[in-house]
């Protein structure tokens, strides 16, 4: 009777021991997971830090005609996005406050306000509409449509307007 008693808290110690030694071993693998660390995600950029870079200009039928440097300018002080032109028509240096329409969101401001000077120190009003079609990045490409006139008999050039229209296009 003493062996049946000591068999069966044998077997008893053996089945709650076993089941401990599980328990034990199944919370080491759990412990010994690595840790999940939260991956870092880069911000989207802008639209204008996207719309900044590079570009080839070229007429409406494909010619190539200037090279042109958009820079996307924040002001942060006065929370305001600017995009400077460079080489814009070949011409001129300028900046313009970035706004956003609703309707249009890639919309690209150009000229309004200032009188622009050109390579040659010569007055220039340098001015664009809101459409649907033009000064709209897409695709890495802007249509762009401008209205660009001298008429500033001080200068002593010829009176000179342009509704002009050229294709830019994004270069990496």
């Amino acid at each position: 009777m003493y062996w049946c008693k000591a068999a069966l808290n044998n077997a008893t110690f053996l089945k709650y021991s076993s089941l401990i030694l599980v328990f034990t071993a199944g919370m080491n693998i759990l412990s010994c997971t690595k840790k999940k660390t939260p991956v870092p995600t880069i911000p989207e950029p802008t639209k204008w830090e996207k719309i900044a870079g590079h570009y080839k200009v070229f007429d409406t039928i494909g010619v190539y005609l200037y090279d042109m440097d958009l820079v996307h300018l924040y002001n942060e002080s006065e929370n305001q996005d600017s995009i400077r032109f460079q080489n814009f028509d070949d011409e001129f240096t300028f900046s313009a406050l970035q706004v956003e329409f609703s309707s249009i969101p890639m919309y690209v401001r150009i000229g309004g306000g200032d009188t622009l000077y050109d390579s040659n120190n010569k007055r220039w009003k340098v001015s664009a509409g809101i459409s649907d079609y033009y000064n709209n990045w897409n695709n890495d490409t802007i249509r762009l449509r401008f209205n660009k006139i001298n008429y500033y008999i001080s200068d002593v050039t010829p009176y000179y307007a342009c509704d002009c229209k050229q294709i830019a296009v994004k270069q990496y």
